[in-house]
């Protein structure tokens, strides 16, 4: 498939977080977006600031699942988009994050074409759980943008209980 295949299906894959702030916040992410109608795994980034307080740094998966938190989290869609319809649009992540070695914590992400557009890409869709890494304990609402990186391997049905990391 192609870069331009619209699907509704996409799941996606958190890989790396930093972020930090007090008060004023920055992040960067690393996300995998998967789509089987696609037949894709895109990369990609979403850089953002805002509010928040305290910092994380984590950038392993655990494994496959752990209770009902899996690595990979199923997006409810509100349309049909494409790698090249997400790529330069604008989103919101809001998380919190507390752990050291092992995080945890709810992560909420959102992207519409359009900055404050009542037509979203997907809204509000919880892509936390578990993670590896330095940790920390924070929280963040930023605004940003997400950019496509490039294609990449991982997909969901790749992934078992050997202990994934990114």
């Amino acid at each position: 498939m192609t870069l331009e295949t619209q699907a509704d299906d996409w799941q996606a894959c958190l890989l790396l977080n930093i972020a930090g702030g007090a008060v004023v916040a920055l992040g960067t992410y690393r996300f995998d977006f998967y789509s089987e109608t696609a037949g894709l795994t895109a990369h990609f980034r979403f850089v953002g600031g805002g509010v928040g307080a305290g910092g994380n740094l984590s950038g392993g998966l655990l494994p496959a699942n752990i209770g009902g938190f899996g690595p990979w989290s199923d997006l409810k869609c509100d349309k049909k988009f494409s790698v090249w319809d997400l790529n330069g649009s604008w989103g919101r992540l809001s998380s919190i994050s507390f752990g050291m070695g092992v995080t945890f914590g709810p992560m909420m992400i959102t992207a519409a074409k359009h900055f404050w557009s009542m037509e979203s890409f997907f809204h509000s869709q919880n892509v936390g759980g578990f993670g590896t890494g330095p940790g920390g304990v924070g929280g963040e609402v930023l605004i940003g943008r997400w950019s496509y990186v490039t294609t990449s391997a991982r997909k969901p049905s790749d992934m078992d209980n050997s202990g994934i990391v990114a």
